[in-house]
């Protein structure tokens, strides 16, 4: 049985909250509804879009690729260290990665603990075809995670977000009992940089303060600061602002006009607290 079989012990449907089961091309729940599963191996969870506008369709190719090359190059290495730093020794079981993109750091944690297999949920089918790739131990399911995670409750004994948006509660409802959450939240010096002349997304202060403070019932609370200054070509430059939602508003040819007029390399702030919670 391949890690997408076992999977199904955990999944639940999108739509009414029932368990999934597979089905002939792809899964369904007790209420008929079907999924499909994709050729590239992935199973696509994408229920039909209950409120305004459009459903999430999560980062395109070239964010991905911007972001495997600014990840590639070592920059999130001191991020990577500092959540497995959070992973308990003897962790085993199901490790979820919850808007886990091309399933990066589930893929780390996998390779150092051997007794886990893992799960990337990402509303991008670009990111979770090359998650399936990722790791011989993990799966990959599409799914608009920010409306919900197809978990069913008390399921996974690892939670991880990196750079995803969703609630606390969320990642508390699928966490087993002792299990633990790690969640890695952007300061508001992180890349700040960049915006000097730029009209970029901000990061609000405080967020990781928030997250801490919104746990329900959490055992334990960890909060540890990620700090790192680092220095980029322009090409890793334009690299940072596009791999993140930066890419939706920017104009890469303009962008790169004003960054090329800088003087490289472009020192930028690396700033983000990993905060992990058990339960």
């Amino acid at each position: 049985m391949n890690t997408l079989e076992s999977a199904f012990d955990i999944l639940q449907c999108p739509s009414c909250g029932e368990p999934l089961a597979p089905a002939e091309g792809g899964a369904t729940c007790a209420n008929r509804h079907h999924f499909d599963s994709a050729r590239q191996g992935y199973l696509s969870l994408r229920a039909a879009h209950k409120g305004k506008g459009k459903p999430a369709s999560g980062d395109t190719v070239e964010m991905l690729e911007a972001r495997e090359r600014f990840q590639g190059a070592g920059f999130h290495d001191e991020i990577t260290a500092a959540v497995l730093a959070q992973v308990p020794a003897e962790a085993s079981g199901w490790l979820a990665d919850i808007g886990g993109g091309t399933g990066h750091y589930a893929a780390r944690i996998l390779d150092d603990r051997p007794a886990m297999r893992g799960l990337v949920l990402d509303a991008s089918t670009s990111a979770v075809r090359i998650a399936t790739r990722a790791h011989e131990r993990l799966a990959a399911v599409s799914a608009d995670v920010w409306t919900g995670i197809p978990l069913r409750d008390a399921s996974v004994d690892l939670a991880l977000r990196v750079f995803a948006p969703g609630s606390a509660g969320e990642l508390r409802r699928v966490l087993a009992p002792g299990g633990t959450a790690i969640v890695v939240v952007p300061e508001a010096e992180h890349l700040r940089e960049l915006g000097h002349g730029l009209k970029l997304m901000r990061v609000p202060a405080g967020k990781a303060e928030e997250m801490a403070a919104s746990i329900p019932d959490a055992s334990s609370v960890v909060s540890v600061p990620v700090r790192r200054r680092v220095e980029l070509t322009v090409e890793q430059a334009l690299d940072a602002v596009f791999m993140g939602p930066n890419a939706f508003h920017q104009d890469r040819e303009k962008v790169a006009a004003v960054l090329e007029e800088w003087k490289a390399p472009i020192s930028v702030t690396i700033a983000v607290t990993v905060v992990a919670f058990t339960v």
